[in-house]
């Protein structure tokens, strides 16, 4: 069984691939995670290494996804580009209007709103821009939810709502 989580910050990757990873019993991965742990070990803040938008950095983070999505049997890994690069996946793809994302960004970082919304555009910005110049990705949502096996709007649902969802759907696929 393999899955891939794929939308922009705050949309519920993360929240999501734990959930089904612990489910389904299996390995959890993480680009933004590889991505942090990148920033931490050049002494850059996520903000800062995402403006910086070093092609390099993305290479290594997508080479990593790449070798997850290709070597691994049974796992879950998320990513804003997680589907792009594991086509022989499960593909969810999550849709967050900016309000839902902002108020998640806030809480989780200690932020007000206003300050979430500010890093929010800026980080979709750059994270946007980064994916045209470097895979041709001219309308990342619009791209994606043509790849996606399930596009899911879970600006109005809770996390288990999303998670029972996707639960089963998945295993409805994997019975075929």
């Amino acid at each position: 069984m393999k899955i891939s989580i794929s939308g922009l910050t705050a949309s519920g990757k993360s929240s999501l691939a734990k959930e089904l990873a612990k489910f389904f019993e299996l390995e959890l991965y993480s680009a933004g995670k590889i991505f942090r742990e990148i920033a931490k070990e050049i002494n850059l803040n996520l903000e800062t290494l995402s403006k910086i938008a070093d092609p390099a950095i993305d290479e290594l983070v997508d080479k990593k996804t790449k070798e997850i999505c290709s070597l691994k049997e049974k796992f879950v890994i998320e990513g804003r580009l997680a589907i792009y690069f594991c086509q022989n996946s499960y593909k969810i793809f999550l849709t967050t209007s900016q309000e839902i994302r902002a108020q998640r960004l806030a809480f989780r970082e200690n932020l007000n709103f206003y300050q979430a919304l500010e890093i929010l555009a800026e980080r979709d910005k750059n994270d946007l821009e980064r994916y045209k110049k470097i895979y041709g990705i001219e309308n990342y949502e619009e791209e994606m939810k043509k790849i996606a096996d399930l596009v899911i709007d879970n600006s109005l649902i809770t996390l288990e709502e999303t998670f029972e969802l996707v639960k089963k759907k998945i295993l409805s696929a994997y019975e075929k």
